[in-house]
C-alpha cells in the first residue's frame, strides 16, 4: 500500500504539493497560537517591586460567586476593579505570626510629577506612575543614591523619573494626585539594585503621613510584605492562613509576588493571551476547512482514477487506505517547514503588538514542546479525517457506479453533507437571533461565532451553491467574453465540483476580511456616534496623559465663568447576579441631577433623578432586555470593592457604548472607590457664554496642567482614534487569519489550474491557441471569485447586521464602499495571480501529442 501511495503521489505530484502546503499552513498557524498562549502564561512583569519579600499578603481582587441551580451549582471569581483591603488588624495579626521578622504595608496611589515647563511626566513606556510610602521602598528594595528620606512636603524620586524630567536633589517638582497638584521638595533620588527603577512604572516615595494624606486608606493597606527569618515561603503562606482564617486571602510567592506588583502589566498580559485564544480557535476552524478542502480537491481531481482502481478489483477499504497513505505523507511532509514558520511568525505578531502598545514589554517569547506536539497531533488527525471523508463516497459505491461518476457525477452534494451542513447553519441563524436579545458588546462578540458557522455550512454547501450560482454569473461572463467567456462558462457549468472547491476558498477569504472590516469598524463607529449624540456638552474636560482627573478639576470647572451645567463620569464595575447568571457590567458614578443637563441620555423610562436615592441604578436598554428589567425592578450584585448590594432599576437607557450599562450616583459609590479621579468632566455654557466658557477653561488648564479641552466633536473623533487604537491588535490577529485563508486559496486555485495540463495540450492540439486557453482559465477563475465573493459577502453582511442589531436594536447596515471594493480587488488579483503561473506551466508543453507528465 506505501508503494502504491508513493506511485500516487509522482502522478499526482501537484496534488501532493498542495496537501502538503495546506498541512504546513495549518501547522504553521496552530503551532504560532500555542507559543503565543503559553508564552503569555509564562510570561512575568520584568522587575518585582515585591522582590525583597518572603511573600506578600493581599485581600483576593475577586469575588467569588455562586452560580447555576441543583445538581450545577459552581463557584466561579470575577475580578474587582477596586480590590478589598487589609484593615489594621490583620496586619497585626500577620506581625505575630511565628517566623515573621518584619512586615511592610504598601498602599499605592496615584502621583505624577510635572516636568519643569508644567507638562505631565508619564512612566516608563507609557506605564503607570505611582505614589508610597517611603516605608515602602524595602520591599523592591529602593535605596536611596543620593540625598535622604523623605519629610513632610518631601518627595523622593526614583531614578529614572529624575532623569527624564531633569529633577535634582534640594530641588522642587510639583506633583499631581487626587488631591490635586501641589509643590514638594526633593530630599532624594532612590533606585533598584543595578536599575534605574521600575520598567512598567514610576514610583515616587513620601512620609508616611503624607502618603497616608493623599491615598486616604483609612487605615487600609493594598499590600503587606513580609521578611521572615529562618522559615522558608510555603511555611510563611500556611502560618499566614492560619493565623488569619480568612476565607479570600491571598498569601503570595515566587513569581505571583511580581504579577501581583504590577497589577496592570498582569492585567495587559492577561488580556494579550485572551486575543490569542479566540485566533487559535478560530485558526483551528478555518484550518479544518483549509487543509479538508485542500485534500478533497485532489482526490476529486483523481476521481476517475479511484474509479478505474475500483473497476480492477481494489476494495473500497484499499482505496482509502492509498488515499490517507498519501495525506498522511504529505501532511508530515508538511509539519516541518510549518513549524520552522510558526516561531518567525509568532515573533511578528507580538512585536507588532507590542509596538502598537497592546502587548507589554513583559510579554516575551517562550518556545516550548507543547505547543508544537499539539499543532502535530491536530495537523494529522485533520488530514487523516480529511482524506477519509473525501475518498468515502467514491470508494463505497459500486465499481460501474465509481466510472460513471468520474465521467458525469449525478449529483453536487450529498444527502450527508445536506444533513451535516444544516447544524451550522441552523446553529448560526438561532444564534442570530438570540444575539439580538442579547444585545450590547456581548451579542456584537457572538457574530464571529455566527460568521464561523456560517462559513462552515456555505464550505459543506459549496457544490449545491457552486450549481445555483453559476449559471447566472456564468452567463455575465460568457456574455462579456465572446466565444472564451462561453467556453469558461461551459467548463464551469461541466465540473461545478471543481469550481465549489476554489471558490469556498475565495469564500472564506472575502467573509474573513470583511468581517474584520465590517463588524470590527461598525462597533468603533457605533460607539463614537452614541458618544457624541448623547454629550450636550459644550466641552469636555479629559486627562492629558494621566489615568484621570483629580477631585478638584470638577470643583475648578463649576466656578468657571460661563458654565451653566457640569458633572464628571467615574468609571468602575458592576457585577450582577440574575438567576445565578452573573454579568460583569461597566458601570459609571455621575450627579444624577448634573447629568440630564450636559448628556442625552435616550431615557426610555424612568428618571435620573430617581438615582438620587441609594441603591437605585439607571441600566442601558441591551441589558434591560436581556434580563426583562423594568422601572422598579430589583436585582443582586456586587460593586467594585466587592460589597454586596441589591440595587433598584430606576431608569431605563439608550446609549450606553462608551459609558457603561449601569449609572449610579456619584455619592453613592464614592466610599467604594479608591481614588477619586473622573474620566471626563462634562460642561455646559450658560446661553450666549460659550465664548467666556472656553476663556475660562484655557485659563483652567494653567492651574490644572493634567487637563485637555476639547469640543464635542473633538471628543468624540478622539474617541474613534482610542477605539482604533485598542482594536488594533484584534485586526492584526485577525488579519493574520485572513492572510491564512488567502494563502489557502493561492493554494486551491495552483492546485486546480496545474492539475489541469493534459486538459490544455488537448485543447492546443485541437487548434486553440495560447492566449485563448489562458483567457478561459482566467475567466474560470472569475467565475469562482464571483461566486465566492457573493457568498462570502452574505455571511459578512450578516454579521454585520446581528452587530447592528445588539448595539442599536436595528438590523440596518452601511457598507463603507472603498475598503469593501479593495478587499474584492485584492482577492479578484491574488485570484488571477494564482491562475497564471500554472497556467504558463501547463502551455510549456508543445501541442504536438506529446502530453505533459503529471
Amino acid at each position: 500500500m506505501l508503494r502504491l501511495a508513493l506511485t500516487g503521489i509522482r502522478q499526482h505530484r501537484y496534488g501532493f504539493i498542495g496537501a502538503l502546503c495546506a498541512a504546513a499552513m495549518a501547522a504553521m498557524l496552530i503551532a504560532a497560537c500555542g507559543i503565543l498562549v503559553e508564552s503569555g502564561l509564562r510570561s512575568t512583569p520584568e522587575e518585582d517591586r515585591f522582590g525583597a519579600t518572603t511573600a506578600v499578603v493581599r485581600m483576593d481582587p475577586d469575588v467569588v460567586i455562586r452560580t447555576g441551580s441543583g445538581q450545577n451549582v459552581d463557584h466561579e471569581s470575577y475580578p474587582l476593579d477596586q480590590p478589598p483591603r487589609l484593615t489594621e488588624r490583620q496586619v497585626r495579626q500577620v506581625r505575630e505570626v511565628p517566623g515573621v521578622r518584619r512586615v511592610v504595608t504598601d498602599t499605592p496611589f496615584y502621583a505624577q510629577a510635572l516636568t519643569k515647563d508644567g507638562t505631565a511626566q508619564p512612566g516608563p513606556d507609557d506605564g503607570v506612575t505611582e505614589g508610597h510610602a517611603w516605608e515602602a521602598a524595602a520591599l523592591t528594595p529602593f535605596t536611596l543614591t543620593s540625598g535622604k528620606a523623605p519629610g513632610p512636603d518631601e518627595v523622593v524620586l526614583d531614578a529614572g523619573t529624575a532623569a527624564r524630567g531633569g529633577h535634582r536633589v534640594g530641588g522642587e517638582v510639583r506633583v499631581v494626585t487626587a488631591q490635586g497638584a501641589a509643590a514638594y521638595r526633593i530630599s532624594g533620588i532612590a533606585a533598584p539594585r543595578g536599575r534605574d527603577g521600575l520598567p512598567d512604572q514610576a514610583s515616587l516615595f513620601f512620609a508616611a503621613e503624607t502618603a497616608q494624606r493623599l491615598a486616604d486608606t483609612g487605615g487600609k493597606a493594598a499590600y503587606a510584605g513580609v521578611f521572615a527569618g529562618g522559615i522558608s515561603a510555603d511555611a510563611v503562606e500556611r502560618r499566614v492562613r492560619e493565623a488569619l482564617d480568612v476565607p479570600h486571602l491571598d498569601v503570595l510567592t515566587g513569581d505571583a509576588r511580581a504579577k501581583a506588583g504590577a497589577p496592570e502589566t498582569t492585567e495587559e498580559l492577561a488580556a494579550t493571551t485572551l486575543l490569542f485564544g479566540p485566533m487559535a480557535g478560530i485558526g483551528g476552524f478555518l484550518a479544518v476547512f483549509v487543509l479538508g478542502g485542500t485534500i478533497a480537491l485532489g482526490v476529486l481531481q483523481r476521481t476517475q482514477e479511484i474509479a478505474l482502481l475500483r473497476a480492477v478489483g481494489s476494495t473500497s477499504w484499499q482505496v482509502r487506505r492509498m488515499v490517507a497513505a498519501e495525506t498522511l505523507l504529505a501532511a508530515a511532509a508538511g509539519l516541518l517547514p510549518g513549524f520552522l514558520l510558526a516561531v518567525p511568525l509568532s515573533g511578528l505578531i507580538l512585536d507588532r503588538l507590542r509596538e502598537g502598545g497592546t502587548a507589554p514589554d513583559a510579554y516575551e517569547l517562550h518556545l516550548g514542546p507543547l505547543p508544537f506536539l499539539l499543532a502535530a497531533a491536530a495537523t494529522l488527525l485533520l488530514a487523516l479525517v480529511a482524506a477519509l471523508a473525501a475518498a468515502g463516497r467514491i470508494s463505497r459505491i459500486r465499481p460501474a457506479d465509481a466510472l460513471r461518476e468520474a465521467v458525469s457525477p449525478r449529483r453536487p452534494v450529498t444527502v450527508t453533507r445536506v444533513l451535516l451542513a444544516l447544524l451550522p447553519l441552523g446553529g448560526g441563524i438561532a444564534l442570530f437571533f438570540a444575539t439580538q436579545h442579547i444585545g450590547g458588546e456581548v451579542g456584537v462578540a457572538f457574530q464571529y461565532l455566527i460568521v464561523l458557522l456560517l462559513m462552515g455550512a456555505a464550505a459543506l454547501l459549496g457544490p449545491l451553491l457552486a450549481r445555483l450560482l453559476e449559471p447566472p454569473l456564468g452567463a455575465l461572463v460568457s456574455a462579456l467574453g465572446g466565444v472564451t467567456g462561453w467556453l469558461a462558462h461551459a467548463n464551469s457549468r461541466f465540473s461545478v465540483r471543481r469550481v465549489a472547491s476554489m471558490a469556498s476558498a475565495l469564500m472564506l477569504t472575502v467573509a474573513m476580511a470583511c468581517t474584520v472590516l465590517l463588524v470590527t469598524g461598525s462597533l468603533n463607529r457605533i460607539t463614537a456616534e452614541q458618544t457624541e449624540r448623547r454629550t450636550r456638552a459644550d466641552l469636555v474636560l479629559l486627562p492629558q496623559d494621566s489615568p484621570g482627573l483629580p477631585g478638584d478639576v470638577a470643583e475648578a470647572a463649576r466656578g468657571l465663568d460661563g458654565a451653566e451645567a457640569v458633572a464628571a463620569t467615574r468609571s468602575t464595575t458592576v457585577i450582577s447576579d440574575v438567576l445565578g447568571t452573573p454579568d460583569v457590567l461597566g458601570a459609571q458614578a455621575l450627579d444624577p441631577a448634573a447629568a440630564g443637563k450636559v448628556m442625552d441620555l435616550g431615557l426610555r423610562e424612568g428618571s435620573l433623578r430617581s438615582l438620587e436615592r441609594d441603591g437605585t441604578a439607571a441600566v442601558s436598554r441591551t441589558y434591560a432586555d436581556q434580563r426583562g428589567f423594568e422601572v422598579g425592578d430589583r436585582f443582586r450584585g456586587w460593586l467594585g470593592d466587592g460589597t454586596k448590594v441589591t440595587l433598584t432599576v430606576g431608569a431605563v437607557f439608550d446609549r450606553p457604548l462608551g459609558l457603561g450599562d449601569i449609572l449610579l450616583s456619584e455619592s453613592y459609590l464614592r466610599p467604594h472607590l479608591h481614588e477619586d479621579l473622573a474620566d471626563s468632566v462634562l460642561v455646559r455654557a450658560a446661553p450666549g457664554q460659550d465664548e467666556r466658557l472656553r476663556a475660562a477653561a484655557a485659563a483652567l488648564v494653567k492651574d490644572h496642567p493634567t487637563v485637555e479641552v476639547t469640543g464635542v466633536g473633538e471628543y468624540a473623533d478622539g474617541l474613534r482614534t482610542s477605539l482604533a487604537r485598542n482594536t488594533t491588535g484584534t485586526y492584526l490577529v485577525l488579519s493574520v487569519l485572513v492572510l491564512f485563508t488567502a494563502v489557502s486559496m493561492i493554494n486551491g486555485l495552483l492546485m486546480g489550474t496545474a492539475e489541469r495540463a493534459k486538459e490544455v495540450s488537448l485543447l492546443r492540439l485541437l487548434g486553440a491557441g495560447r492566449r485563448h486557453i489562458t483567457a478561459m482559465l482566467y475567466l474560470e477563475t472569475l467565475i469562482a471569485v464571483l461566486i465566492g465573493a457573493a457568498t462570502g459577502t452574505a455571511i459578512a453582511v450578516t454579521g454585520l447586521a446581528g452587530a447592528n442589531g445588539a448595539l442599536t436594536g436595528s438590523t440596518d447596515f452601511s457598507i463603507p464602499p472603498l475598503g469593501y471594493s479593495l478587499i474584492l480587488a485584492g482577492v479578484a488579483a491574488l485570484a488571477l495571480i494564482s491562475t497564471a503561473l500554472p497556467a504558463a506551466l501547463a502551455l510549456r508543453n508543445r501541442p504536438d501529442g506529446v502530453l505533459p507528465s503529471v
